[in-house]
């Protein structure tokens, strides 16, 4: 038996795949479109072919020549992948004015994107391919709500990329194999894809390998290592979230590329986060002051878009504006739900 491995196809084939079949429906695509689309969406032959008779078909659903906003739609709907239970797709729908974070961490988000972006020209111009790993890799750490999952929101927005959300829940498992195969799968179909895997609550699939003394522990560091593997050999982007940096292994943590600490809020960012989060549209009363409310509370980003949300329907059923006394009993509404104590 002579066994062949096939390969997803270069990105010097799949430009020219993609040149050559948005040829054949007229679409008019520029090189650095080409550049950005070959990159982007590892597709096969097929996948491509499928992808550029999408566009086609959304642009003669008008009567007109495909666009390039019909050739990146008709990609992101075959850029889909089928994880069953084992992860969510997030449709993302955040940029970056939505995003309020120190300018060393926005920085940082800037070079992911910008590594996805211009990865053919430093890979396949410059010849720096075969000492870069094939992907990207990144732990956002810090508190619950301070942006995270948002952050790889609008990573996924910035790319137009597919965002999927993975249930750990449903990956690790007690039986031996059973792990390494949910991840086999995921990144089996993702690879198809170009997704953005997200797995958050990271600690727990990735934690520190322990010292071996029964069968349960050498098998747990066999885990850790089989997914270091997997993130290595990914061409797409995997972007790990954890509450606890400290919790995870050390080896696995000098292998990413981006590490991002997510800080609390001080008051000005804080500020910042509630005139997002209102919109300009809301009844906000004249007396309520959000630079004095911000530096009296003391919340996180996922905490204030809470607050904002009850003060809104506080409102709504009581004189239709939004006063400072409605925010006041939403931020105890939220301390409740933290088990803090309250405050005036």
């Amino acid at each position: 038996m002579l066994r062949l491995e096939i390969d997803t196809p270069a990105y010097g084939y799949r430009r020219e795949v993609w040149q050559r079949k948005a040829h054949t429906v007229n679409a008019t695509l520029t090189e650095d479109e080409l550049a950005t689309l070959a990159n982007k969406f590892r597709f096969t032959y097929m996948q491509i072919t499928r992808a550029v008779q999408t566009a086609a078909d959304l642009a003669a659903s008008r009567g007109e020549f495909p666009t390039r906003a019909d050739v990146y739609a008709g990609a992101q709907i075959h850029a889909s992948i089928q994880l069953g239970h084992l992860a969510t797709r997030i449709t993302p729908r955040k940029g970056w004015n939505d995003l309020i974070l120190p300018p060393d961490q926005l920085s940082q988000l800037h070079e992911i994107c910008d590594r996805m972006l211009y990865a053919q020209i430093v890979n396949e111009e410059w010849g720096f391919g075969s000492r870069a790993s094939k992907g990207i890799s990144a732990l956002f750490s810090g508190d619950s709500g301070t942006g995270k999952t948002l952050a790889a929101e609008v990573i996924a927005h910035e790319l137009g990329l597919p965002l999927y959300k993975i249930d750990l829940s449903a990956v690790v498992s007690k039986y031996i194999g059973e792990t390494e195969k949910n991840l086999s799968a995921i990144f089996g179909e993702a690879q198809t894809g170009s997704a953005i895997l997200f797995f958050d609550e990271a600690d727990a699939l990735f934690g520190k390998r322990s010292e071996v003394k029964d069968a349960h522990d050498r098998y747990a560091n066999i885990e850790v290592a089989y997914l270091l593997q997997r993130i290595e050999n990914y061409d797409g982007t995997v972007i790990l979230a954890s509450n606890f940096r400290h919790n995870l292994d050390d080896a696995f943590t000098r292998r990413l590329d981006f590490i991002l600490e997510f800080p609390v809020p001080d008051a000005e960012y804080r500020r910042r986060i509630f005139e997002v989060h209102f919109p300009p549209t809301a009844p906000l009363s004249p007396e309520v002051d959000l630079a004095q409310i911000a530096a009296k509370y003391r919340l996180s980003g996922g905490n204030i878009r809470n607050v904002t949300l009850t003060a809104a329907y506080l409102a709504a059923a009581d004189g239709r504006v939004i006063t400072p006394s409605h925010i006041r009993s939403a931020v105890r509404r939220e301390n409740q739900k933290m088990g803090r104590l309250p405050e005036d």
